[in-house]
């Protein structure tokens, strides 16, 4: 996948989960219906947490170094320590560090080398893959999950 198509992706799966909350007001977006219990503004602040994350794994490649992604060894853990400090959190804050934590990885992949996206040895896997599976791809997992929910509060 190229920069461009990517950036084009992130830009696109965010575009329609903005469009898929946008409607909702504070009571809905607060409302623990999902999985877990959890509201769209805790899957908001879990989104935010591996963009921030993904955008320092790229800032770490770009200046040549291969960052240890502790988080990845324990993603459940990490998501429910991401999810016990930030559950209290103001909506409007989470709002505001959704988009700032969407506009720094497409920062970082903005200031990624092209030949550095496509490479598998830092990562294992093209770091493309990694930045898709933080955002475009991310996106669209939660994208899925509020649609369901949604779609069950009409019946």
């Amino acid at each position: 996948m190229t920069k461009d198509e990517l950036l084009t992706a992130i830009r696109r799966d965010r575009a329609r989960l903005d469009a898929l909350i946008a409607p909702l007001g504070e009571a809905r977006l607060t409302e623990g219906t999902l999985e877990a219990g959890w509201s769209v503004k805790d899957a908001l602040s879990h989104i935010s947490l591996w963009e921030r994350l993904c955008s320092g794994w790229l800032a770490a490649a770009a200046r040549g170094e291969t960052p240890a992604r502790a988080e990845v060894q324990d993603v459940d853990g990490t998501n429910a320590r991401n999810y016990e400090a930030t559950k209290g959190l103001p909506l409007a804050d989470v709002l505001r560090e959704s988009r700032e934590s969407h506009e720094a990885i497409l920062a970082a992949v903005e200031a990624l080398p092209e030949a550095e996206l496509a490479d598998d040895g830092r990562f294992g896997f093209p770091a493309w893959q990694l930045v898709s599976a933080n955002s475009d791809d991310h996106y669209r997992e939660h994208i899925d999950q509020i649609e369901a929910w949604l779609e069950s509060s009409r019946a």
